[in-house]
């Protein structure tokens, strides 16, 4: 039976139309994305995400684990300061993904509020590279043991101060573009170095930061005139040093996303 309206002409009825061309094409994205990822559908951001955290949290754990052996088997509570540092750590990559969250939807004034304090509160997570200044100080424990608790410290708020800087990255691109963005990196790592810097030799914090501004800028502006050649030498090593070390796992992110890229379109590829 031929309804009426309906197209008789046979070139015409073997030829799809634009939608079931679109349809076709979803339904095998959506097919390749659910077999690249075992059978459930893939969402790169709350993944990549909700993996990271997991990851970071787990080596937090660890450095909080090795902490704990450590006082059990001497006594000593010597190191314990470690894991409030690591807990200021984490709160840099808090801010960031409430600040990516909420930049999903529309970049406003709450973004640009949380951004802030992000920036006040990042110094703390590379500031537990200074935390080997301690090391030796307490020879109840042998040196290796340590060292090794140390760099479990460092390298896991490190991440986390990475992480959350990427986060951060992704807002400032959409919002002003990829140059921006780079620009806003630099100027990020830089101004954590000097926070650094601050932390370790003035004995600052981000809560003076935050709570009596005036009272650090006059102290740092003091401590630049007396001592600008040291600053200077170890701000900028200390920028160089995150620079390269984030530019390596922005690298390794990219790669990441390239190869779960391919991923997808072999799987459609295989499919179509």
């Amino acid at each position: 039976m031929t309804y009426v309206g309906a197209a008789t002409d046979p070139a015409t009825a073997a030829t799809p139309s634009v939608a079931a061309t679109a349809t076709t094409a979803k339904t095998l994205r959506t097919a390749a994305e659910r077999t690249a990822v075992g059978g459930r559908r893939y969402r790169p951001g709350v993944r990549g995400r909700s993996l990271t955290v997991l990851a970071l949290a787990a080596a937090s754990a660890l450095c909080v684990a090795m902490v704990e052996l450590r006082i059990h088997r001497t006594g000593d509570p010597h190191y314990r300061f470690l894991v409030w540092n690591l807990i200021l750590a984490w709160i840099p990559l808090a801010l960031a993904l409430v600040a990516h969250e909420r930049a999903r939807r529309r970049i406003d004034a709450v973004v640009a509020a949380t951004a802030v304090l992000w920036l006040l509160f990042f110094p703390n997570a590379p500031y537990l590279l200074t935390d080997f200044i301690h090391l030796g100080a307490d020879p109840v424990a042998p040196v290796w043991y340590d060292a090794l608790m140390l760099s479990a410290f460092a390298w896991t708020a490190l991440l986390l101060g990475f992480a959350s800087l990427y986060l951060v990255q992704i807002v400032v691109r959409h919002a002003l573009g990829r140059a921006a963005a780079w620009a806003c990196v630099v100027a990020a790592l830089a101004l954590a170095s000097l926070g650094v810097y601050i932390g370790r030799f003035v004995r600052f914090n981000s809560w003076d930061a935050l709570l009596h501004p005036r009272t650090v800028a006059r102290v740092v502006k003091a401590q630049l005139e007396a001592e600008s050649p040291r600053m200077a030498a170890v701000l900028v090593a200390l920028t160089t040093f995150l620079l390269v070390g984030y530019a390596v796992v922005y690298a390794f992110a990219g790669l990441r996303l390239e190869l779960e890229r391919e991923d997808v379109d072999v799987a459609a590829g295989r499919r179509s």
